[in-house]
């Protein structure tokens, strides 16, 4: 679209918008003119109660927002859900964003436990040894040292079963 004729489908639409806004504000003039007390009077109420719900909605929204924050959560973490939480029974918002928040750190606390736990499973021990300070020695030292003593006296079936223990005691700690 050419920006000169954008341009003049935007003066017609701002004309559009000033002429109906003058005309809105004629007509809530002319019709309170026309208005009894009574009418007046419920019309104020009228207002009084919409400004009220939005005012509560609006408080609902900050003490849903402190509750995420609170929780630890970013904006970007809960600021789609405060539409589905936020209404005007103060109540309700605050249960319905504690259960969710309680919700969402139930499963993060789960998840860093599952992670936790897939890692250490994946850890193969140190191949310099299994030593953790005790001053005992691993199932594969042991082996070697009864086979050299099994080898000293040429004992071969000795020999042949420490050779498959070690081998065995290796392959554990590859697992």
């Amino acid at each position: 679209m050419p920006t000169s004729k954008y341009n003049t489908e935007k003066q017609n639409t701002k004309a559009q918008l000033d002429a109906y806004n003058a005309l809105k504000s004629e007509y809530d003039t002319f019709k309170q003119s026309k208005m009894t007390d009574e009418e007046k009077q419920a019309e104020q109420v009228r207002v009084q109660l919409e400004e009220n719900q939005k005012i509560k909605t609006k408080l609902n929204e900050m003490t849903a927002k402190n509750i995420f924050v609170e929780a630890g959560f970013k904006k970007g973490d809960y600021e789609e859900l405060l539409s589905s939480v936020v209404s005007e029974d103060e109540e309700k918002t605050i249960t319905l964003a504690q259960t969710i928040c309680n919700t969402m750190l139930k499963q993060k606390t789960e998840i860093e436990k599952a992670v936790k736990e897939k890692l250490v499973k994946g850890t193969k021990t140190p191949p310099a040894g299994t030593d953790n300070g005790s001053g005992t020695e691993s199932d594969i030292d042991k082996y070697k040292k009864l086979y050299a003593e099994a080898q000293k006296i040429g004992d071969y079936g000795k020999m042949a079963l420490y050779t498959r223990l070690v081998q065995e005691a290796q392959r554990d700690n590859e697992e």
